[in-house]
């Protein structure tokens, strides 16, 4: 007679959970850096055989360095908040993998939108169209959270801020980049002065609920 397969217990289960979400968040950390990357491929070299000649072609592509840097940023910025919650993630569900692909989906599209924004005159579709692909990407690191929270998908020990109102920060964040849209018509350029503001913002409000660690990176 067969034997009867012994039942998995709660404790043997538990690192089989653990390696998966490390292993997501391996990957995550590999597509980030791959688009953070990319955004520098196509960033034009200045021509000029003296200093002045090369300081008029970088002057001539401000725009493009300019749509860089904010590009770099931004990617940086969503990087540093998934390091501060997947580092007490311990379980990878079905609706967490999704919810972090379409994370990663916005941050492989980043060095498209920043394409949008190169312009010397950016107009108000290129600059909504940005703004709005922010909101959906920090909307959807909120629902990540949410669900961690709601499947006990962070290991113990987790600060019990970040497990109950971990997702306020980001839902913050993003009102702030959805603001900046209809702010454009008035401010122009100067409207990306709002997504500077962002990460100040996020940080104020994480540090004043208690959502980090004390050694928090």
């Amino acid at each position: 007679m067969a034997e009867t397969p012994a039942q998995v217990t709660d404790e043997e289960f538990a690192p089989t959970e653990r390696g998966a979400a490390e292993r997501m968040t391996f990957f995550s950390d590999a597509v980030v850096a791959i688009a953070i990357t990319l955004l520098a491929v196509d960033l034009p070299v200045p021509q000029g055989d003296t200093v002045a000649e090369l300081a008029a072609g970088f002057a001539a592509n401000r725009g493009e360095y300019l749509a860089f840097l904010i590009s770099f940023a931004v990617i940086a910025r969503h990087w540093i908040s998934h390091h501060r919650v997947f580092r007490y993630v311990g379980r990878a569900t079905l609706p967490l993998i999704w919810l972090n692909m379409l994370w990663l989906l916005i941050i492989v599209l980043t060095p498209f939108f920043t394409r949008l924004i190169a312009e010397d005159h950016i107009d108000f579709a290129r600059f909504a169209a940005y703004a709005l692909a922010e909101t959906l990407q920090i909307g959807t690191f909120a629902a990540v959270l949410a669900v961690l929270s709601r499947t006990r998908g962070f290991i113990p020990g987790t600060p019990q801020q970040l497990v109950r109102y971990g997702w306020v920060p980001s839902a913050i964040t993003g009102f702030a980049f959805l603001v900046s849209i209809p702010l454009f018509p008035l401010l122009g350029a100067w409207s990306f002065g709002v997504w500077a503001v962002v990460p100040f913002l996020g940080d104020r409000v994480t540090n004043a609920m208690g959502i980090t660690g004390r050694d928090d990176v």
